[in-house]
């Protein structure tokens, strides 16, 4: 009778090391509202800072429009 001495070093055993997880939260359906280009325009202006305007303005009116 022969004994192995790693029982490991089998043909078929694998381990893989996981390096990816991707978490998805389930919510229950919600309705969609279709918004016009103009409308998505608009909104977008306050999202992001203009050509014109300094950083520090930009983030005090988001600071300023977050306490509202």
């Amino acid at each position: 009778m022969k004994i192995d001495s790693d029982p490991l070093q089998v043909a078929e055993t694998s381990y893989v090391e996981p390096f990816e997880c991707m978490m998805v939260e389930a919510m229950e359906a919600t309705t969609m509202q279709a918004v016009s280009e103009e409308e998505y325009a608009e909104k977008i202006k306050v999202v992001y800072p203009q050509a014109e305007e300094e950083l520090v303005d930009f983030l005090n009116r988001c600071k300023l429009s977050n306490k509202e």
